[in-house]
């Protein structure tokens, strides 16, 4: 199963952390993991875009990164558009796909 924690402060989306593999169907042959791979990796490389440097890890089952913080109101909004339609993104897939997609959404308190 593909764990998703999604954490937000004020409604922000502030980070994403996916972990596993779904086990849908055997490695290379998995459109569950590749669909959520490929929804949050474009996330990040559109952060990346938009921010310049950009707070990740990655390795094999595993992503997680930090959205920067910016004092820029435009640059934000437009951080929080890329997060959002990941963030639907992902939903659907969770919702199409019972069973091998978790996503838990958290409130940052600090």
């Amino acid at each position: 199963m593909i764990n998703i924690i999604i954490t937000k402060k004020a409604d922000d989306i502030q980070s994403v952390e996916l972990k596993g593999h779904s086990g849908y169907a055997d490695s290379g042959k998995d459109i569950v993991c590749s669909a959520v791979s490929a929804i949050a990796q474009t996330a990040l490389m559109a952060l990346m875009d938009i921010s310049g440097e950009v707070d990740y890890q990655r390795n094999d089952g595993y992503l997680k990164f930090v959205c920067p913080i910016s004092s820029d109101k435009e640059q934000h909004i437009r951080q929080q558009a890329v997060l959002r339609a990941m963030e639907i993104g992902l939903k659907d897939l969770r919702d199409g796909y019972k069973g091998f997609i978790k996503l838990e959404e958290r409130e940052n308190v600090y």
